[in-house]
């Protein structure tokens, strides 16, 4: 039988194949990388942003084609709980592209820049069919917080309502709601929702070995069910450990949707008091 090579089996195939190294902390499998470099540590992201596949060139300007590459990575730190210091742009440039183009989308990345306080530093061009920008950050965190270690029993939030975001708009990356979560719950994993909610809350799942059990009445919802497919949402979905005694605090700022269970319990949803399979829809590449 024919079996095909999905996103999340490369992603599988990667982890078995590369060396394990003591200087990687966290590696292939979740938002960021955490490396070890003598002393100090370090978080590590690359994301690629391609004309056709993440934007169309009529829907979207130039300037904030430039903010919502960033971004993207910008998101991927909020996810675990990191903070961008340094900043790279490799951009493939199409012959329609205009000086003025090239400045616009420029001048979206340093509005970021000097936002959230990182330095861009360098990158690479090149003649290109499409335009497209592979955008890679270097930063650091307190606290690294991981896809993998969500632990039985934990209650799960996200930070905003799904769906409420148009596409090719730009965003607000949730850094400081990470930031003001690791400071004060016990927050146990966490990941960002670009892909979709149910495709990303199972990644999370896969890489922490749990299931889990939401309530659907108590998922933010904005145009209905399709909302849990939908991509590009970006907020974050965070675990919180079952001990925290603040959850009635969490639950007044943010949105409480169900608890982590173990594996073997499966990944459901319970809609009324009938508990059904979810089913794990959402963006792949392929």
């Amino acid at each position: 039988m024919n079996h095909k090579f999905n996103e999340i089996d490369w992603v599988d195939f990667l982890k078995k194949s590369i060396p394990k190294s003591r200087a990687i902390l966290t590696g292939i499998g979740d938002d960021c990388a955490e490396v070890r470099l003598g002393r100090e540590k370090f978080l590590l992201k690359s994301d690629l942003f391609i004309e056709g596949i993440h934007f169309k060139l009529k829907d979207i300007s130039f300037y904030n084609i430039g903010v919502r590459a960033v971004s993207r990575v910008l998101s991927d730190f909020a996810s675990c709980n990191g903070w961008p210091k340094f900043l790279g742009i490799s951009i493939g440039l199409p012959k329609y592209l205009k000086e003025k183009n090239i400045k616009e989308i420029l001048e979206g990345v340093l509005v970021l820049s000097k936002k959230y306080g990182f330095s861009l530093v360098g990158g690479d061009t090149s003649y290109s069919q499409i335009l497209f920008l592979d955008v890679w950050a270097v930063g650091s965190s307190k606290k690294f917080i991981k896809r993998s270690t969500a632990k039985t029993g934990d209650y799960i939030f996200l930070t905003g309502p799904l769906g409420r975001r148009k596409f090719n708009k730009s965003f607000v990356p949730r850094i400081k709601e990470a930031q003001y979560l690791s400071k004060n719950f016990k927050i146990n994993s966490m990941i960002d929702i670009s892909d979709g909610f149910s495709l990303d809350l199972y990644r999370l799942l896969k890489e922490s070995g749990k299931g889990a059990l939401l309530c659907k009445k108590e998922i933010p919802l904005t145009s209905g069910e399709s909302d849990l497919a939908r991509g590009e949402d970006y907020e974050l979905i965070f675990t919180v450990d079952k001990s925290e005694k603040k959850i009635s605090l969490l639950k007044s700022k943010f949105y409480f949707i169900g608890t982590i269970r173990e594996r073997n319990f499966g990944y459901k949803i319970k809609r009324n008091s009938k508990l059904e399979n979810i089913k794990i829809n959402g963006y792949t590449h392929f």
